[in-house]
Formats: C-alpha cells, structure tokens, sequence
C-alpha cells in the first residue's frame, strides 16, 4: 500500500526559500526516482518553471517569466516550406502530396521532411496552415487543396484558377483547419489541378517560406 504524507497548516503560509543563491523548488519522485521539479531557477533570471527530472532548466516542460509570458518548449509545433519548385505536377486531375522539405523549426520532432507529414504525439486537438503558390497555368478549370489527416480531410475548393492567376502565371492557394487526432494519426497537404491537357502545373519553391506548411497542438 503506498505510503501517504500529508501537510495541514491553516494559519501559516509555506515559504520555500534557499537564502542567498540557489533554486527554490518542490520535487515529486517516484521510488527514488525524479519525476517532475517544480520552482524557481536561480541561473535563469528567476523563470517559474516545470522540469522534468530532478533539475530546473532541464527539459523544461513550461516556463514563465516574472513578466508573466509563458511558453511551453516541448509542445508539438513546426514550420516546413518547399525550397525549390517542383514541375509538372498535377493539372490532369492528379492528386499529389506537397513538398515542404525545409524544416524552420520542428519542436519536439514530429514533423518529417523526408514524407511531408506530421505525425500526432499524443491524442489532442491541431491547428494547421498551409499555403501554395502554383503556377503554369494554360486551361485549368478547377483547384482543389486538401489537408489530410487520419480521421478526415479538409477540402477548399478554387473554382477557374486560370482566370484569377498573376501576371507572372502563379496563383496562391491556402488552407486552415482545426483538427481531432488521436496519438501517431498524420497530417498532409495535397494538391489537385484538373482542366490542363497534362500534368504541367509547377508548385513553387524559393529560399523563402512561400510555399509552407505549419502547426501546432492547442490543447
């Protein structure tokens, strides 16, 4: 039976407190083990902080300053764009996966810029964006842009993107959703030209993040 402690005190206020230098923290273990610290960092200006382990500053799971902005560094979140344009893609009718191989930045590694998909760590609720810049377009009479996830898909719907394309033949495509997915469901960005004679349409690419994906889990 495991063993429980408890601390009644209704009249006084429990100060944790190191003197002149040092952390001031509460450690929960388990059999010996560390598990989570929680407290204040001395060597970080003070940061209100959830650690995991038996030390403050390292994995930290939630962090505050004394100006109260928090921010929580191993929360799922990432920011991929295409580095350079891929030809002949779609424009016939075919469905094809986006490219964003460049990774800006991917906390907590759930993002591969090998396959351009996410994968969900835990179950929870993700918001996503996306934009495409397309271009080469010649008779295309219908675009559509989907967000696929294990549990369904997001479609927007572009109707003549030949009429409304730039000067320089490229048009802009975006898509947002809010997503349910359950822990290792995936997320992807597809794209779908139909009205050309081939495959001919060109996704863009560029040093720049123009062509983009992003997300993140909101709670």
């Amino acid at each position: 039976m495991a063993k429980k402690n408890s601390i009644s005190n209704a009249s006084q206020d429990i100060t944790i407190d190191p003197g002149s230098s040092g952390d001031s923290f509460i450690q929960f273990s388990i059999n010996g083990t560390g598990e989570f610290r929680v407290g204040v960092d001395d060597d970080d200006s003070d940061k209100f902080k959830i650690s995991q382990g038996s030390s403050l500053g390292s994995n930290d799971t939630f962090v505050m300053t004394s100006a109260g902005e928090r921010t929580m560094p191993l929360q799922s979140s990432f920011l991929a764009y295409n580095s350079s344009s891929d030809t002949n893609q779609t424009g016939s009718g075919t469905t094809v996966t986006v490219e964003f191989d460049t990774e800006v930045f991917d906390q907590n590694n759930d993002y591969n810029n090998s396959t351009d998909t996410f994968t969900a760590p835990v179950t929870g609720r993700y918001i996503f964006e996306a934009s495409i810049i397309i271009g080469n377009f010649t008779a295309a009479d219908e675009m559509e842009v989907y967000g696929v996830t294990s549990n369904r898909t997001f479609t927007m719907n572009y109707i003549d993107p030949n009429t409304v394309k730039t000067s320089t033949g490229y048009y802009g495509a975006a898509v947002a959703f809010f997503a349910d997915m359950d822990a290792s469901d995936t997320c992807k960005i597809q794209i779908m030209v139909d009205g050309e004679a081939g495959d001919i349409n060109t996704i863009y690419g560029t040093s720049n993040p123009q062509t983009f994906f992003c997300g993140n889990l909101v709670c």
